[in-house]
């Protein structure tokens, strides 16, 4: 069906969007097989978790908006569709927005579990999570209760009384910036941290990356933001039928769910990619006797004096690089990102 103002928008935008529910749907199954396999299955799965089933519970109602013809211009439709349509929307857009401000929440806990028992960045990253969560909670309620009869929304023909719905604007402005600087400072903050810590290059640039992706949703918050004013409503039923703003918001959504769970799959992938390297390998093992993890070595210098040294090695010294990286990946030490000291001795003997 082509209205006035052009082609349907509607299917090649509910497409995309299960699209992108489908890879965060995988993502998601990929991290909580991870978590469980390594035995740190936690409060931010299940919040993760819950963030993915109010995105797919509203992107079913975006499909029924869709059906009902959004993605056109509504002011072209039946008075039943437009009404369907507006009511969709007033229902979808308060449980993305819920789900956004959750998957955030998520990510931080899982910071938090990562940085360990910092008074400081325990005190910064549960203020910023509190306050877009906050934030995301009143954003989505807020519009639904602002008038004392809630069909108001999708019908013109209601007799009610309304609050300030410009303030109402306004808070939306306020809680999108909240969620765009916050995105931003998940990003950064991770960065200044494992950038300072004495880690191997290459740790340092993995974790940097994986733990920045949020960068992405800082630029689909910030789109998203300057759509506000397209949301669809009995005020507002013109060409534009807030396709960019349903589009940003839900790309929102699937970004932070998506790019937060990525970091939670890499041990996955790396121990996957260890057992079919293993398997490739010939049969061939080294010999080592059962006290071989004690090494000990004695060398003479000039002057005819003895020096003996031990080191002990245990299976976590010969790890490398990679598992230094899952370990802090999966804080699987329990501890976090802690502060190692070390100290030497020398001992000097005269005669």
């Amino acid at each position: 069906m082509t209205s006035q103002s052009g082609s349907n928008q509607g299917p090649a935008l509910m497409r995309g969007i299960w699209a992108s529910m489908a890879v965060a749907i995988i993502i998601l199954i990929l991290r909580l097989i991870a978590k469980i396999k390594i035995r740190h299955f936690g409060v931010d799965d299940v919040l993760m978790s819950l963030a993915l089933g109010l995105s797919i519970a509203s992107t079913v109602f975006l499909t029924l908006s869709v059906n009902n013809g959004f993605g056109q211009n509504l002011s072209t439709l039946p008075r039943e569709s437009s009404m369907l349509v507006l009511k969709y929307i007033a229902i979808q857009i308060p449980l993305v927005t819920i789900s956004t401000g959750i998957a955030r929440t998520s990510f931080v806990l899982y910071l938090l579990r990562i940085l360990g028992k910092n008074k400081k960045y325990q005190i910064v990253l549960w203020i910023s999570m509190l306050l877009q969560l906050c934030g995301n909670i009143v954003s989505a309620v807020l519009p639904l209760s602002i008038c004392r009869n809630v069909n108001i929304l999708w019908d013109a023909t209601v007799k009610t009384t309304c609050g300030d719905i410009v303030a109402v604007v306004k808070f939306s402005y306020f809680s999108s910036s909240v969620n765009t600087a916050t995105d931003f400072f998940l990003a950064v903050f991770p960065t200044i941290i494992f950038w300072n810590l004495n880690l191997k290059f290459g740790v340092k640039i993995t974790l940097i990356f994986l733990l920045s992706l949020g960068l992405l949703a800082m630029v689909a918050s910030i789109i998203k933001t300057t759509e506000l004013d397209q949301v669809p409503s009995v005020t507002n039923i013109g060409a534009s039928g807030g396709i960019d703003l349903i589009r940003w918001g839900y790309a929102e959504n699937a970004i932070i769910i998506i790019t937060s769970s990525v970091p939670c799959i890499r041990p996955l992938v790396m121990s996957s990619v260890r057992k079919l390297s293993s398997v490739t390998k010939s049969k061939s093992y080294e010999l080592t006797s059962p006290f071989s993890r004690n090494r000990v070595t004695s060398t003479v210098d000039v002057t005819g004096q003895s020096r003996r040294s031990e080191r002990y090695v245990n299976s976590d010294d010969r790890m490398g690089e990679t598992d230094s990286l899952e370990r802090i990946l999966t804080g699987d030490d329990g501890r976090g990102i802690t502060k190692q000291v070390d100290i030497t001795v020398v001992s000097s003997n005269e005669d």
